[in-house]
């Protein structure tokens, strides 16, 4: 493998991993046949070519924001067009850390979402949300407040993690992909 084939192979990157088992080794060997013989390097229109439409497949077949919000935070199922790209997404490597750091913005939107009411409560309850008085510690009652819903929605994410189960296996079983199996060469959001 010469510096040309490498930097096309690294080209290939920005394209989906499924989308590059299927179809990479087409690519590579279409962009070797129509190189020149005296060229050593990929010029920078090829290379800006191959990665642009790296770039727009990805974004073609990602999920729509509403659904891509319900697999994140909820772990839902995904329509069937989308599930090479669900595929993607628990082979990859830092499945386990956007599963975590999606819980923790989810986290962190339902607290921003509860803060006026964490307030609002005591004050419509008759009680400065501020002082120490009427509270069970020595927190203010909307700091009190705030703690109980985060650990409300801590409890709830920790039973969707490991009593739902979204581990890698269960979320591709899910999607109709055999758990630990890949699916075959060629498959694609089309086909198989």
């Amino acid at each position: 493998m010469d510096a040309y084939e490498q930097r096309l192979r690294r080209a290939l990157r920005w394209y989906p991993r499924h989308y590059r088992e299927s179809r990479g080794e087409e690519i590579v060997a279409t962009a070797l046949e129509l190189r020149t013989s005296s060229a050593t390097t990929v010029d920078r229109a090829e290379l800006r070519g191959l990665v642009l439409a790296g770039v727009r497949t990805r974004l073609r077949e990602r999920p729509p924001l509403w659904a891509w919000a319900g697999y994140r935070l909820f772990g839902s199922r995904l329509p069937y067009q989308y599930r090479m790209w669900v595929r993607d997404d628990a082979a990859g490597r830092w499945f386990a850390v956007r599963r975590f750091g999606w819980g923790l913005v989810s986290l962190v939107a339902v607290m921003t979402a509860c803060a006026p009411l964490a307030v609002g409560g005591a004050l419509y309850a008759g009680l400065d949300p501020w002082s120490m008085e009427h509270t069970m510690g020595l927190v203010p009652k909307a700091v009190e407040t705030m703690l109980l819903l985060g650990a409300l929605w801590s409890a709830y994410w920790v039973v969707s993690q490991f009593v739902v189960r979204l581990d890698r296996n269960s979320v591709l079983a899910r999607h109709g992909f055999a758990p630990g199996a890949e699916p075959p060469v060629g498959a694609d959001r089309h086909h198989g």
